[in-house]
C-alpha cells in the first residue's frame, strides 16, 4: 500500500457533524474519535490539512486545538502553510462589481469575503446567518475591499443560483450556502499549492469530504474517502466510502488503512 504522508479535511460534514446544533461550534460538533484520528495520524508523520469553504478567520479559532497548521481556506481562494500565506485568489474589481449589480436586481443576498473580513447590505444576512459574528454590517460600500475572495450566497427559497461570467463558479457547499469565486481556484488547487511546497506527490495524499465543493479536491489526491453522509457524486468518485460523522467515520477509514491504532 502507498505510504501515505499527507491528509485533507472538509470541515462541515465531514470532521463536524452537521446534525448537531450550530451553537455548538465546529470543534464541539467534531468527535473525539476524528480528533484522535488527527492527532494519530500527525504522530505518524502524516500532515492533517484542513480544506474547507469556510474562512481563514474561522478555521484559525480552533485548527491549533486540533494540531493542524495548514489550511486550504475558502474553497482554494487563500491558502496556509504554518501560518505564512502561499496563495490568495481575490476577484477583480469590475468582474465583482457585476456579479454584485446582478445578484441585488435579483433580490440574492450576499456577503462579502476578504481573507479578514465579512461584509454584508442585508441587516438580516449580517444578523441571522451562522457566522453573524464575524459580519460587518454596512448599508452602502462605496469602496470595495481590493481583496475580495469570495460572495457567499443563502439560496433560502431558491435551490441555485446562476452565474453568468464563465471567470466565476458558485459552488454549493452546504444545503443551503453556495460560495462565487473564481472558476479556476478550488480546494483543488489549494491541494496542489501544499503539495508542491511540501514536495508531495498526489498518489501520496488522502482527502476526506461529503460535499460538491469536495469533488475537485477528491481529483487531486491519490485516495477520495467520502463520508456516509456525503452527497451522491462524491461518493461515486470515491475510492472508500467510510461511516457518518456521528458514527465515527473518520476514524473507521483511517484504522482500515492501518493509519492509526
Amino acid at each position: 500500500m502507498t505510504q501515505f504522508k499527507i491528509a485533507f479535511f472538509d470541515i462541515d460534514g465531514t470532521l463536524a457533524d452537521n446534525e448537531l446544533p450550530r451553537d455548538l461550534g465546529i470543534i464541539e460538533r467534531i468527535p473525539s474519535s476524528a480528533k484522535e484520528a488527527l492527532r494519530q495520524l500527525k504522530q505518524n508523520g502524516i500532515e492533517p490539512v484542513i480544506a474547507s469553504g469556510r474562512n481563514y478567520l474561522m478555521l484559525q479559532e480552533f485548527a491549533t486545538e486540533l494540531g493542524v497548521e495548514s489550511l486550504v481556506a475558502s474553497n482554494g481562494t487563500q491558502v496556509l502553510y504554518k501560518g505564512k500565506e502561499l496563495a490568495c485568489y481575490p476577484i477583480p474589481p469590475s468582474l465583482l462589481k457585476e456579479t454584485m449589480l446582478a445578484f441585488d436586481q435579483q433580490q440574492i443576498h450576499y456577503i462579502i469575503e476578504t481573507p479578514d473580513r465579512f461584509l454584508a447590505t442585508s441587516e438580516k444576512v449580517a444578523t441571522e446567518d451562522a457566522a453573524a459574528k464575524y459580519i460587518e454590517y454596512v448599508t452602502d460600500i462605496k469602496t470595495l475591499p481590493a481583496d475580495v475572495i469570495q460572495l457567499i450566497v443563502r439560496l433560502e427559497d431558491r435551490r441555485s443560483i446562476q452565474i453568468k461570467n464563465e471567470l466565476l463558479v458558485a459552488e454549493k457547499v452546504a444545503p443551503v450556502v453556495m460560495d462565487v469565486h473564481l472558476a479556476h481556484v478550488s480546494k483543488a488547487t489549494g491541494v496542489h499549492e501544499i503539495l508542491k511546497k511540501l514536495n508531495i506527490k498526489p498518489e501520496e495524499a488522502l482527502a476526506f469530504g461529503d460535499e460538491e465543493n469536495d469533488l475537485a479536491m477528491f481529483d487531486a489526491v491519490g485516495y477520495p474517502i467520502a463520508m456516509g453522509n456525503a452527497c451522491d457524486a462524491l461518493k461515486e468518485k470515491a475510492k472508500f466510502v467510510t461511516s457518518k460523522v456521528d458514527e465515527d467515520g473518520i476514524w473507521q477509514a483511517c484504522q482500515k488503512l492501518g493509519l492509526v491504532k
